[in-house]
This record gives structure tokens, sequence and C-alpha cells, in this order.
């Protein structure tokens, strides 16, 4: 409605113009109006003045602006992609930027940091939170933008602002899009000799890698990724050209004694001392049932089991990797909970070992520990926690995000009605100042 202002401002002036009455050329006034025009001294016309006032007042009363700012949940995006350059600064400096002066407004605000973990600050007036805003940083493998809109309207019951380089997530009532396209390379996955590449650029390009003092050159096709292989089983890989994004541009692969804590029995002892693995509490063994998903890694070892029976089906599963079961007879363990699958079959579909995630089942120890497949099914399970990864390892990250465009929270009006009672106040005023004089009554 505020394109209608400035027509309406010049319909009233051109209107009140017109029916102004016209100045006789007397002499006496023709030249009183001539010398008033030659000093440039223009008379304040208080009746037109109210009059354009009164329609000022009602082109912003239909508006029906709101009475001041209102509170507000800012949900800032932090995953690693915010730090891509963009000229002189990143993504994130340019959120803070366009979100600094809407926080310093609102009367009570919520901050959420939506990384790999989201965090809140308030509420709390937001001039209050302008140091929390401006100390944020982008570093996270991915922003959990969902779940820090919930967060944050847990918090305060407003309207939600987003700032990312990602799409406007569902849910949210205003959305800051920044960031532009930029070319990009970077490390997105490691493993033992293996390496991945990708390439966020609409065109190939050629990824200059240096592991172990040695430069490899690697073409990523457009929007895709390649590898690199033939590499030391532990390794550092750093990249020469990488592009708008730093994060990515290192990245390592090795091993680590882990810590187990396992019940005494030389089966056991021998085992782990054979997979280096020593006395601790990041991985336990236990022999009993399974009474739930287990809240660390946890290998179970039946108490006892069935009859044995042939192995018929075998899920391929990292699990199993270089595992040869098939004509293995294995005894049945008591069943675990329905969270638990079977990974390995017997006859009439009876389970043998089971998975879940973080934990794995097994057939009773004296029934097992002299096969072969045990020291290597053990193994598979405890990999994954051995295994150290250094680097950003975030594809979605690496091939930057493509913002949406910018939309604010519509805010909620209010001021419409005062605004008309003040065009109706001038149009009163206007009334009684300039009321037409009766005409004197002939004698």
């Amino acid at each position: 409605m505020l394109w209608l202002l400035l027509p309406v401002l010049l319909l009233v002036y051109l209107l009140y113009r017109a029916r102004r009455p016209r100045v006789r050329p007397w002499a006496g006034v023709w030249l009183w109006q001539r010398g008033r025009r030659k000093r440039f001294r223009p008379r304040l016309d208080s009746r037109l003045f109210l009059l354009l006032l009164a329609a000022a007042l009602m082109v912003l009363a239909l508006e029906d602006p709101p009475l001041g700012p209102s509170p507000m949940v800012f949900v800032v995006d932090t995953s690693a992609s915010m730090a891509t350059r963009e000229g002189a600064k990143t993504r994130l400096d340019l959120a803070k930027e366009r979100l600094l002066p809407l926080l310093e407004k609102a009367p009570e605000a919520v901050l959420v940091r939506a990384g790999e973990r989201p965090e809140a600050y308030g509420p709390a007036p937001g001039i209050a939170l302008r140091t929390r805003l401006l100390a944020l940083e982008a570093k996270d493998r991915e922003a959990r933008l969902e779940e820090a809109i919930a967060l944050g309207r847990r918090l305060l019951k407003a309207p939600v602002l987003v700032a990312s380089d990602s799409p406007p997530p569902p849910g949210a009532e205003g959305y800051i899009g920044v960031g532009s396209p930029r070319e990009n390379l970077g490390i997105v996955a490691v493993a033992q000799g293996f390496l991945a590449l990708g390439n966020s650029a609409s065109r190939t390009l050629v990824a200059q890698v240096e592991v172990g003092g040695r430069v490899e050159e690697v073409r990523v096709p457009a929007r895709g990724f390649a590898r690199l292989e033939n590499l030391p089983p532990t390794f550092t890989a750093r990249l020469l050209n990488g592009g708008a994004l730093d994060l990515d541009d290192e990245a390592g692969f090795g091993f680590r004694r882990l810590g187990v804590d396992y019940p005494k029995a030389p089966a056991l002892e021998r085992l782990f001392l054979l997979l280096g693995a020593v006395h601790g509490e990041e991985v336990r063994v236990r022999i009993g049932v399974p009474q739930g998903p287990p809240d660390r890694p946890t290998l179970y070892l039946a108490p006892s089991g069935g009859n044995p029976t042939p192995v018929l089906l075998a899920t391929p599963h990292p699990l199993l990797e270089g595992v040869a079961l098939l004509g293995e007879r294995l005894p049945p363990p008591p069943p675990p909970p329905s969270s638990w699958r079977p990974l390995v079959e017997g006859e009439d579909g009876v389970g043998l070992v089971y998975f879940t995630e973080g934990g794995l089942y097994l057939p009773p120890l004296a029934t097992i520990q002299e096969h072969p497949f045990f020291p290597l099914l053990v193994y598979n399970f405890l990999k994954p926690y051995r295994e150290v990864r250094t680097g950003l390892l975030s594809a979605g990250e690496t091939l930057l995000p493509t913002p949406g465009p910018s939309f604010l929270p519509s805010t909620q009006g209010g001021a419409g009605r005062f605004l008309a009672l003040l065009a109706a106040l001038a149009l009163l005023l206007e009334a009684l100042l300039f009321r037409p004089k009766p005409l004197a009554q002939e004698a």
C-alpha cells in the first residue's frame, strides 16, 4: 500500500490548488505579491499541511504496520560451508551483518547455533545476544536446521528467522540466504590407503593432492567425485588448489589402540592382545543376552546355546567382510529383543549371530573360540572404533549448498487503527480551524 502514498499526496495537493480562490490583479495586491515572490519567502499553508498529513496517515493506516519490533528466534547455520570466502568476507560474516540490526531491535530473542548439535542462547533482550552472534564460527560437518528451529521454539514462542547458505528449511517464517556459486575442491572421505575428492564447480577440475611428499593429480568431474587409491595404510593428505573453502583441504587416516572392557577369560585375553587392544571403557564385552540397544559399542556373548545347526544364510554386511561361515555349525543363542536383526541364520530361519547399531551378539564363547572366523569377526566389529579420521570429510559441505531467495517474517499489524485515528483528528482540526465564514446579512 505504500506505493499509494505519493499519488494520494499529489492528488490532494492538486485538488487543493484547484479550489483555492484566484488572486485578483488589483494594483496594490499585484505589486505586493510580486514583491513577495522576489524575496523568496514561502508562506506555510496550514490548511494544506493538515490535509496532506491526514492523507498520508490514511495510506499508512491501510498498510497497518506493527506497533514496534517483535520477539524473534534467530537460527544461524554454522556448518563448514558458511566459512566459504565471498570476496574479503565469509558467508557467515554476511549473515551476521544482515542479522545484527534485526537482533539489536528485538525486545526479546533467542539465538540458536545450528550445527551438528544445536545450541541456544536466551531468551534475552536482543542487544544482550550481540556478542554471542559475533562470536559464532563455522566449522561443523552439518547444520541441523530443523532441530535448531524446534529448540528455539521451545524457548520462545515467536517467529523464526533462519540465516543459511542452504535452501530455507520447512517451518521457518523468515529466511536470509547468503552465498553465491563458487568453485571448490575438497577431500570428502578417507579410508585405509584411499581418499575421495569432491568438486562443487560446473566444470571438471584437476585436483593437486600432496601425500607423503609426493603430489598426485586427479581429474574431478563437475559436481561430482573422484578417488585416489594405492596410498599408504596411514597417511596425511593436503589439497594444494582447494578453492573457496579451506576447511576441507587437509585430511588424514590412521589407527589407535582401542580400550576394551572384557571379562577375564584366556581366549579373550589372547584375542585382544593379538588385536592390539588395551584395557579401557571405549568398547565393552559382556556375557549375557542383550536387553535393548547398547549405550556404547558392546560385544555380547551368549551365556548358553541350543543344538548346533548349520549356517545357511549370511547377510552381506561389513561385519562379515572376509568371514567364511557357510558350512559351519553354530548353536543358536537365546533370542535378543526385536531391535536386533539376524546377521547369520540357520535352518528354519533361526538366528545364529545378531547385530544392531553399535552391537554384535554371538553364540557362547566356548563354542566359537577355536573357530577361525571368531577373531576376524571381532576384528571387523572393532575396526570402525580403531580408525582415526581427521579433516572435515563432509561431501555436502564441500559441494557448497546453494541458498534460496530471502524473505522476512510477516509482522503482525496493530498501528493501523492509531494512524486512522490521527488522520481523523487532523481532518477534524482542519474543519474547525478553517470553517467557512458566514455571509453578512443585508440590511
